[in-house]
């Protein structure tokens, strides 16, 4: 990408960043919700398989705007997410290898809530997503739409509970990815399970105000455009990773956390694929599992 154009993009970036921040977030109520976060996670070189080790470190920013209320049933909000992982991969000689080198991925999405009725509601999320290593011409490769649909149920006999099912489309996999959703939420004073099968699941102790503390996993899959300027003639690269770890966060001031993890990095792997989301042959790397620490900062309101 032209070095104006990037340096435009930051700009603006940063201008809408700092106008939102600067909005009263005073209208919120009574119930805790983490509105940004901001965090520097780094695996541990280990061995891939034909090209020598790989150590990966990733920074990741999350920004959710406040709540818009359109009638009494239908809630919107604004989602803006920064996710940077660079690999650094040696060959078993020492030799630097530039691929898959940094790869970037920057996403908006509008979170939509209707609710239907008394028990079910209706979640919608579109996205629209840059994925790429922005070493070739910015175009209509560096993009990837999503969007996923769940229809969620309000138990009637445990006030905390909530489970629904839905599906996605994304190109996160292949070309074009549909993958069924299944969800369940429950929230107490002592604890909180987060579940959306097979994306993600946590469980959260919350001894106190200012302190909590459990395990997580992650399903994360993505393509990026890499361009056809490079040793292999690829076009994209598939990244893939399962990290699980336990969690910390403790609360300092106000609305400010410090969050922690430490845990490890499973079935882990990138492969090259041609301009038709095809693998290369010899181009698929598996990445063997690694430990990894994350350290990061979060702001949290009452909504």
């Amino acid at each position: 990408m032209d070095k104006k154009i990037m340096c435009t993009l930051k700009l603006w970036g940063l201008k809408v960043m700092v106008i939102i921040l600067l909005i009263p977030f005073c209208i919120y109520g009574q119930e805790s919700t983490e509105f940004f976060s901001a965090s520097y996670s780094v695996a541990s070189r280990s061995r891939a398989v034909n090209v020598g080790n790989v150590r990966v470190g990733t920074v990741d920013i999350n920004l959710i705007t406040p709540t818009i209320n359109i009638g009494k049933n239908l809630k919107l909000n604004n989602i803006f997410a920064y996710k940077s992982s660079n690999y650094a991969v040696r060959s078993e000689e020492g030799n630097a290898i530039s691929y898959p080198g940094n790869l970037s991925d920057l996403q908006y999405a509008l979170l939509m809530r209707q609710q239907l009725n008394k028990r079910w509601s209706l979640i919608a999320l579109p996205q629209l997503i840059v994925r790429s290593n922005f070493k070739s011409n910015f175009g209509s490769r560096d993009f990837f739409p999503a969007l996923a649909v769940i229809a969620m149920n309000q138990s009637a006999n445990h006030k905390g509970l909530q489970w629904g099912y839905g599906g996605s489309y994304s190109r996160d996999f292949t070309k074009n990815t549909f993958t069924p959703l299944f969800a369940v939420s429950y929230s107490s004073s002592d604890y909180r399970v987060d579940i959306m099968l097979p994306v993600k699941a946590q469980f959260v102790m919350t001894p106190s105000k200012i302190l909590e503390y459990g395990i997580d996993a992650n399903l994360e899959t993505a393509i990026y455009n890499i361009g056809t300027k490079n040793d292999y003639g690829a076009q994209y690269t598939k990244t893939i990773n399962i990290p699980v770890a336990l969690t910390g966060a403790v609360k300092i001031k106000g609305m400010v956390w410090i969050k922690a993890k430490v845990g490890m990095n499973f079935a882990r792997e990138y492969e090259f694929l041609d301009s038709s989301f095809k693998a290369l042959d010899g181009r698929s790397h598996n990445i063997e599992s690694s430990p990894y620490a994350s350290i990061g900062i979060s702001l949290r309101i009452k909504e």
